[in-house]
């Protein structure tokens, strides 16, 4: 009978589940698949929106732009196990929002690069460095940058004349610096939903106390 209903019935059915429910029930059949997966219909976004709005509390910054209500939730609240190898210890994962990566600490590791191997080796400007997003550093490793995120934005600067490099990297590096103070507050937002107190304390231990036992890029060649 369900998969019959009409789809004005079941948006107004979906609107009143937990995003769970909605990740489920797009598992009982393509039907409800195609409705509640469908990233660019506006009824299947405002199904998701109203959903985290509704029973997620902690996730109340806007979808951001280029990604889906549908990745956003998944991301920052019901994924919980690495997002490519299946790692399911909690100590091991963390969200990378700067990457819209949630993994273990060894996929990080494949596929990123640190700043001094990109200075050092890559031969990288520091005036280039600032135009790719970054994640911050602590106590367990250095800053890193994705290596797809190096390689897109050489490719972009490389294709521009010389008389437009210069405008093209103020404009970049306006936009990282604004980037920056977002992923902050997406960054918190998650944590104080995903954590509680005494998890948040005990993975600042964990860092400071956590060998470095991953090379970021070593393997990479430019």
């Amino acid at each position: 009978m369900a998969t019959t209903l009409p789809n004005e019935i079941l948006i107004e059915i979906c609107s009143h589940l937990h995003p769970s429910d909605l990740y489920n029930l797009s598992l009982v059949c393509k039907r409800f698949r195609n409705l509640l997966w469908n990233k660019t219909n506006e009824s299947a976004q405002l199904i998701w929106r109203t959903s985290r709005l509704n029973f997620v509390s902690h996730l109340t910054l806007p979808c951001p732009e280029g990604m889906s209500e549908q990745q956003y939730i998944w991301l920052m609240s019901l994924l919980d196990k690495c997002m490519f190898c299946d790692e399911r210890d909690k100590w091991k994962l963390a969200l990378y929002w700067e990457f819209k990566m949630y993994c273990c600490l060894k996929c990080l590791a494949e596929r990123t690069v640190s700043r001094d191997t990109l200075i050092k080796e890559w031969e990288i400007s520091e005036n280039i460095l600032r135009c790719i997003v970054p994640l911050p550093p602590n106590a367990q490793r250095p800053q890193l940058f994705l290596m797809r995120h190096v390689k897109q934005t050489l490719k972009e600067y490389n294709k521009l004349s010389l008389s437009k490099k210069e405008n093209w990297i103020k404009r970049k590096q306006k936009e990282i610096d604004e980037l920056k103070i977002e992923n902050n507050e997406y960054r918190k937002q998650h944590d104080s939903g995903r954590y509680d107190y005494n998890e948040r304390l005990e993975r600042i231990f964990r860092t400071l106390h956590m060998s470095k036992e991953y090379h970021y890029g070593d393997l990479c060649c430019w």
